[in-house]
């Protein structure tokens, strides 16, 4: 008897070793510095681990979601960080073009208790929050963006419109649009075609500016859409063979332009190239004529300054003759002897005849188209014996 109370004590001493054994790894929860955990105890409470280190379970469930993580869509195998299994995004653009959009889009769950119960409850799993939740959101949002751009404007002058479009709306809610018919060019057939182009609804009151059809799923659960990214956008075979034409339009527009201008420049540079070449003629003739003005000029002002300097010299020698005519009459009224005064007479007339000669005439008298340098000898002599007898008395 005493031995089965031994074997049954022992028996139970095994049961119990073992569910301690078993139960051990649910005493105490280790919480990671990227995990949020959230335990459900055995009296149904829920705690929520936002600090990292060992917390008590004590047997209870725990559901472990990731601080931050990143979605990632694409359909190229390799693409993508960890759990880059999802598929690339549809678009249709309002050009009635269709795409893929491949990328990723980064999500922070809340720190607050309030919304981590809120997202306990509706998505009881990591995997149930990012495929029942943020995929979902983020699949209506891409869609919803494409309508607001061409596949071309997609592929060129607007590719970061769209990621602000996605990323507006997956923080803010969904656009609120309006479409309207308008004519558009097309670039390939450039004939003109009715197009639907949606555009947003101005709302100062509104988040960012834009009425919002409905408010982000986002929000109502604290969770934070951080940097989205987009690797490439797949086109279907006919939207690549419209962008083709299409960039070979605008380089065909882009090469005129540019010829345009260039051959604008090279008419520029050959009319101030034409005005320069007739400025410097135009200077070089202004040159040579202030040269010869200048020699005019000179050779002018010599010949006054000659003839002023001529009759200076004749003046003297004028005045020069009455002052010794005058000495010599001085002379002969204080009482020359006639032997005196002759001799006198005859110096006066040879000094005065002397300086005469050094008056210059004109040496040839035309009359009748001859020249007739006698009678001029005769006028010259006639004109020195007046002056000395004149000059003698």
């Amino acid at each position: 008897m005493e031995l089965n109370k031994r074997t049954i004590l022992a028996g139970f001493m095994a049961i119990f070793a073992l569910i301690l054994i078993v139960s051990i790894s649910k005493l105490v929860e280790w919480v990671p510095a990227d995990k949020i955990v959230v335990c459900q105890h055995v009296t149904g409470k829920l705690s929520y681990w936002i600090e990292p280190g060992p917390h008590g379970q004590w047997l209870g469930d725990i559901t472990v979601y990731d601080r931050t993580t990143q979605l990632w869509f694409s359909d190229n195998d390799g693409e993508g960080g960890e759990g880059a299994n999802d598929m690339a995004i549809p678009v249709i653009f309002n050009d009635a073009g269709n795409g893929k959009i491949s990328g990723s889009v980064r999500i922070k769950l809340p720190t607050s208790e309030t919304q981590l119960s809120a997202i306990r409850t509706d998505y009881p799993t990591m995997t149930k929050l990012m495929y029942d939740l943020v995929r979902p959101t983020v699949v209506k949002v891409v869609y919803a963006s494409g309508t607001l751009m061409s596949s071309f404007e997609s592929y060129a002058e607007k590719k970061n419109d769209l990621i602000f479009y996605i990323t507006d709306q997956l923080n803010n809610g969904v656009y609120k649009t309006q479409t309207a018919e308008v004519r558009v060019m097309d670039a390939l057939s450039e004939e003109e075609k009715i197009q639907r182009v949606a555009s947003l609804v101005v709302d100062s009151l509104a988040p960012g500016g834009y009425a919002r059809q409905e408010r982000s799923p986002f929000g109502a659960y604290g969770i934070e859409i951080g940097q989205l990214s987009i690797s490439s956008i797949n086109y279907d075979e006919r939207i690549i063979m419209q962008i083709e034409e299409q960039q070979k339009a605008q380089m065909a527009v882009q090469t005129a332009k540019a010829q345009a201008i260039e051959a604008r420049q090279q008419a520029i540079r050959a009319e101030e190239q034409g005005k320069a070449t007739a400025m410097t003629a135009k200077w070089a003739q202004e040159k040579e004529k202030a040269i010869a003005v200048t020699l005019a000029q000179q050779q002018y002002e010599v010949s006054a300054l000659e003839a002023k300097r001529a009759k200076e010299v004749a003046e003297k020698t004028i005045q020069e003759g009455r002052a010794q005519a005058e000495a010599n009459k001085a002379k002969v009224a204080a009482g020359l002897t006639p032997q005196e005064k002759a001799e006198w007479d005859y110096k006066t007339k040879v000094g005065v005849a002397a300086e005469i000669s050094k008056i210059k005439l004109p040496n040839v008298v035309t009359s009748g188209g001859q020249g007739n340098n006698t009678l001029m000898d005769l006028i010259s002599l006639k004109f020195a014996t007046d002056l000395t007898d004149k000059l003698s008395q």
